[in-house]
């Protein structure tokens, strides 16, 4: 009888885990910094202390719940700026805006907010401002398209590989969030207007953007692979 009691307690820890496993929030990021994170050593060492000190984070949810509200199909999106590098993960946060999509419910939007705190521990001594705004992100198999509104607007473009292999460059960051898997990407076109962080930024052309998968059931965490590898072998990005 002992046996049998093991080995259903057992079960039902595999279950409850599985349980957890399928609600925990997960599917894909992009984060855009103010500095380029894929570049020569001069190039990032010139940016080092004055270049990086924006950066936008947008998750778009595939699945999940949080305080018992389904996240699925929902965006969400943080603008901060910084006196400090916000690529270097012990750098001072600053003060951020946090977008709500305006699709979602009030419950779900609050779950999102909370989420939010609980899962990025960087925005804990933040200075935060929300508003609730229309949200798009969409994959475009080289890259994705993402804006909150009139205020951000994000286009990226798969990264060029250097083919001799000798060009110098190499990946200088990883992402500020937790990931399981990321690859850089090129900034095609950004566009940021905020009034409420008196900040304006435009910028192009520079591999400055994360492209991620988040909460995934696996062992990985924080692996750079290629925009291939990350695309799949279906060919279509995440």
């Amino acid at each position: 009888m002992k046996t049998v009691a093991l080995l259903l307690t057992g079960f039902a820890c595999f279950l409850g885990r599985g349980v957890l496993a399928t609600e925990q929030p997960r599917g894909t990021l992009l984060e855009l910094h103010s500095c380029e994170l894929y570049a020569g050593g001069c190039i990032v060492s010139s940016e080092a202390t004055l270049g990086g000190r924006h950066m936008v984070r947008a998750w778009n949810f595939t699945g999940g719940k949080f305080n018992g509200a389904d996240l699925a199909g929902l965006q969400l999106a943080v603008l901060q700026s910084s006196p400090e590098n916000l690529a270097v993960p012990q750098a001072d946060p600053g003060q951020a805006v946090v977008y709500l999509p305006q699709a979602a419910t009030a419950v779900q939007r609050e779950a999102l907010l909370g989420w939010l705190k609980a899962s990025q521990p960087d925005l804990k001594a933040a200075r935060l401002q929300t508003r609730t705004v229309s949200i798009y992100f969409s994959a475009t198999g080289a890259g994705c398209l993402f804006s909150a509104g009139k205020f951000l607007s994000v286009k990226t473009a798969a990264r060029e590989t250097c083919e001799t292999g000798a060009c110098g460059e190499a990946l200088w960051y990883s992402p500020r969030s937790e990931t399981s898997v990321f690859t850089v990407a090129v900034d095609q076109a950004s566009q940021v207007t905020e009034p409420l962080l008196k900040l304006k930024w435009n910028d192009a052309g520079r591999r400055s953007v994360f492209l991620a998968k988040f909460g995934e059931n696996t062992n990985a965490k924080d692996l750079y692979v290629s925009t291939a590898d990350l695309c799949g072998p279906t060919g279509k990005l995440f």
